[in-house]
């Protein structure tokens, strides 16, 4: 009985096995079919994150010198590899078929690569074609605006300081609304803009921003115009030099103009013309502000040519105030006006761009102001000789060489 049990339980054994093995293989076969789902259901997903989010960035480092102090783009007799040395990223997160969120956040050499959100709106395109943003954006004012901080996009080593120097401020808080009209081989696109800005390292603010413009291209010509109005509030402080003791000085902040809500406008004209060859970019612009602050007149025209990977280009820029009249009769408060906000000068480039490989570019750049008049040149650097009451220097020769990409 004993022996006919045991033969029992091996059967029953031996039944039970190939029984298991079965059950082994079909869980095995249902957890491989259940990981090749999820990995087709995260495949779609990663798909589409890739369609919904794009990220691109930029990056400029600049080595700058000049053969004096006087402070043309803060460059003086020593390397200077700030001032123009920057770092951009971008995404672009695309909510629906027509809403996205643009994210831009800039690190500059010159403020110590602080990380600075120059870009943070969300905007939305209608079915009429109107495209609305609201947000932190690029004050639409100059022909490069959009590309401000892209030195890839721009044919110069820089924009001409004698006009994109004259606005203290590139960004506003606020809303913007543009249209595209659509000819047979050109574009007509009208924005108007609106909100409040603050200039960088200064007290002042400007409230009730607002302005409009209109450009006209066909790809090869770009027609542009504009013009903004803002209210002015705060104070306007220079940094003088105070003496203490025979050759001993100090720094200290003055306050040369205090602005109580003061109207500003800026009105602006430009053209550029780019074949594929030649190249060609003129602007002009006037900035008017009331009371004693200066009212500017500037341009500037820059003539290019593309030889395979290299193209040479020329500028000549000028600026002069407008109102120096406005800074008399002469006294202690007027002539310390006069010194800090009367200016002219011309200015005259030649560079070289080399695109040196894809997406990256290397510029070379010389650049002589000259004609300051009886001004400083609307240069911080260049100060008044006590021992002979005239202005330090009476021109600048500033060189530069930088690379610019974009990835």
């Amino acid at each position: 009985m004993q022996f006919n049990l045991k033969i029992l339980s091996v059967a029953i054994s031996m039944a039970i096995v190939p029984s298991l093995a079965v059950a082994d293989e079909a869980a095995d076969a249902k957890i491989a079919k259940l990981e090749q789902q999820v990995q087709t259901l995260q495949a779609q997903q990663n798909a589409s994150l890739a369609d919904k989010v794009q990220f691109n960035g930029f990056i400029s480092g600049a080595y700058i010198s000049s053969d004096n102090d006087a402070g043309y783009n803060n460059a003086d007799s020593s390397a200077n590899f700030s001032e123009d040395s920057k770092l951009g990223l971008q995404g672009t997160f695309n909510i629906s078929d027509n809403t996205q969120a643009v994210l831009q956040l800039m690190m500059r050499g010159k403020y110590d690569w602080e990380v600075e959100a120059e870009w943070a709106y969300l905007s939305h395109r209608f079915d009429n074609g109107v495209k609305i943003r609201g947000g932190k954006l690029r004050v639409p004012l100059f022909m490069y605006s959009d590309y401000l901080d892209v030195g890839y996009a721009q044919p110069f080593a820089r924009p001409p300081q004698e006009v994109y120097g004259t606005i203290p401020f590139s960004s506003y808080t606020g809303a913007g609304v543009s249209y595209d009209v659509e000819y047979d081989d050109s574009t007509l696109t009208m924005q108007a803009f609106g909100g409040e800005s603050d200039v960088k390292n200064s007290a002042v603010e400007l409230s009730n921003l607002m302005g409009a413009n209109v450009s006209w291209t066909d790809e090869i010509w770009t027609l542009r115009a504009v013009y903004a109005q803002a209210k002015l509030d705060g104070p306007i402080v220079s940094e003088v030099t105070v003496p203490l003791a025979a050759g001993v000085n100090t720094q200290a902040n003055y306050t040369v103009l205090e602005l109580n809500d003061e109207k500003g406008s800026f009105v602006g004209v430009g053209a550029s013309y780019d074949n594929g060859e030649v190249i060609a970019i003129t602007e002009w612009t006037r900035s008017e502000i009331d009371n004693a602050y200066p009212d500017t007149d500037s341009g500037y025209l820059t003539l290019g040519y593309r030889i395979k990977e290299f193209t040479p280009y020329a500028t000549v820029a000028y600026m002069k105030t407008q109102d120096n009249d406005e800074r008399l009769p002469l006294s202690t408060a007027t002539a310390i006006q006069m010194v800090a906000f009367n200016a002219e000068r011309m200015a005259y480039s030649i560079g070289l761009r080399w695109d040196a490989i894809d997406n990256v570019a290397i510029k070379f750049d010389v650049t002589y102001a000259e004609d300051f008049g009886d001004t400083s040149g609307g240069f911080t650097g260049n100060s008044i000789d006590t021992s002979t009451g005239k202005f330090t220097y009476d021109d600048t020769l500033i060189y530069t060489v930088k690379f610019d990409a974009v990835f």
